[in-house]
């Protein structure tokens, strides 16, 4: 080394009141140019906040904003979130709520009322006109309370939506760091110092560079401020727009109140045209109301079966009078078969027609009486038949074709009635002549020729 030649030795030792940062101090030779103020040269300051900014956005990055780790599914979700919409989840005021819940009740007894009460067709119309106004007005306020839920979830996935993830933010924050290590690297080398220990140090003597002339750094650490400041005026106008849907939104709604009022109203309305109950239901039939309704049927029955009972007997007599005119026609004991009648309980004797319907009803009272038929010995008697009895009898046998046998109009009973004073012979003195049939005065018990057992129809003398 030559003499006169400057020689710097540099050493390092900690600048006192560096925070863990060495400075280059020169060497004793050049402590007249150090004196000078000096200061950073605005490349190495740039390069100090960049690596301050990266180390912090590593940190965050390394950890997420949900506590995980870049790349896990907590970052990931970070990035894309996913808009929400509400779909089912209605958010009702309690009053309203409550109110509703009244509604629905009414409203559930109107469409009983409408199916199954008794009402006119005008009050069917009002009820149901009142059930729809209030089905409506509850759809209305369920799907405008719906609304303004979806409002709210779609405007704060949309504020998530917006927010660039740290992961994001920490892969251009390295790039930038890379481009400006580069560009520092290129100035610095361009530079031709005047002062060896400053470009050893890193520093220029602040006279050779005014202070408004600093560069304005653009680091991570300004894009982050710049990106809350840009996030949080993008939240107060989504605010702004969520607090004007909630307000449009409430002033549309029906109030509770409103629904009350309506459910009220149709409530009056169906007990006004359906009476105090939500339906007209009769009671059913005491036991009494039963027993008279079987006796009521039961007499009903009887009367069909007495006026079928009366035509046929109206029938009979009909036919019976018209057969026994029939019969009028033919002498005494000459009258055919085919214009006679027989007896349903014997099928040897016949009489004439009208005279036998009238023994069939003295028959069935007989019956109910003693519990057995007539006992019938004779009826119509032909003419050869009355001969042969009057060749028997002598005395007692009518002239032949005199006889009221010949005429169809005569029978001879025994089983009781053939003596008189027993209660057979009593009880047809009694009622014989309520169905026609008399016994004759000649043979009464008094009479000309006494015959117990002689009885007689339509006869005259």
């Amino acid at each position: 080394m030559r003499r006169g030649d400057h020689t710097l030795v540099p050493r390092r030792t900690r600048r006192p009141g560096a925070q863990g940062a060495h400075a280059a101090v020169p060497a004793a030779g050049h402590f007249a140019r150090s004196s000078q103020l000096v200061r950073r040269s605005s490349f190495a300051l740039a390069a100090a906040l960049t690596t301050v900014a990266l180390t912090t956005t590593a940190a965050v990055s390394f950890t997420g904003n949900d506590g995980g780790a870049v790349g896990s599914s907590g970052g990931t979700a970070a990035a894309e979130p996913a808009v929400v919409t509400a779909t089912s989840a209605v958010a009702i005021d309690h009053a309203v709520k409550t109110a509703a819940a009244k509604a629905d009740a009414v409203l559930t007894d109107a469409d009983y009322v409408t199916r199954e009460g008794d009402l006119t067709v005008k009050d069917r119309k009002q009820v149901r006109a009142a059930a729809k106004k209030l089905r409506t007005m509850l759809e209305q306020a369920r799907d405008t309370a719906g609304t303004a839920v979806e409002t709210r979830l779609t405007a704060a996935a949309s504020r998530s939506t917006d927010r660039t993830s740290l992961a994001e933010r920490a892969t251009d924050t390295s790039a930038t760091a890379e481009t400006t290590d580069e560009a520092t690297t290129e100035t610095a080398a361009a530079v031709e110092p005047t002062n060896l220990a400053g470009a050893v140090a890193g520093v220029t003597p602040i006279i050779e560079q005014e202070a408004e002339d600093l560069p304005v750094l653009d680091t991570p650490l300004a894009d982050s401020v710049s990106d809350t400041a840009e996030a949080q005026e993008a939240a107060e106008k989504t605010s702004d727009a969520k607090d004007a849907a909630e307000t449009s939104a409430d002033a549309t709604a029906p109030s509770a109140d409103r629904i009350e009022k309506v459910a009220t109203s149709l409530q009056k309305l169906i007990t006004k045209t359906d009476g105090d109950a939500v339906v007209s239901v009769k009671a059913g039939p005491t036991p009494e109301e039963i027993a008279a309704a079987k006796k009521a049927a039961e007499e009903r029955r009887e009367a069909r079966a007495a006026r079928a009972a009366e035509r046929k007997a109206a029938a009979r007599a009909a036919e019976a009078k018209e057969m026994a005119e029939a019969a009028k026609n033919y002498g005494n004991g000459q009258i055919p078969s085919s214009v006679l009648c027989g007896l349903s309980w014997t099928s040897s004797e016949q009489l004439r027609c009208d005279a036998a319907l009238a023994l069939e009803d003295l028959n069935s009272a007989f019956r109910a009486a003693f519990g057995r038929n007539l006992d019938l010995t004779d009826g119509y008697r032909s003419y050869s038949e009355q001969v042969t009895v009057a060749a028997t009898r002598g005395a007692l046998a009518a002239v032949p074709g005199t006889s009221n046998h010949g005429w169809g109009q005569a029978v001879d009973l025994s089983g009781g009635i053939e003596s008189f004073g027993t209660a057979e012979h009593n009880w047809m003195v009694a009622n014989a002549g309520k169905y026609g049939w008399e016994h004759p005065a000649w043979a009464q018990a008094g009479g000309s020729k006494p015959e117990a057992w002689h009885w007689e129809y339509g006869t005259t003398y």
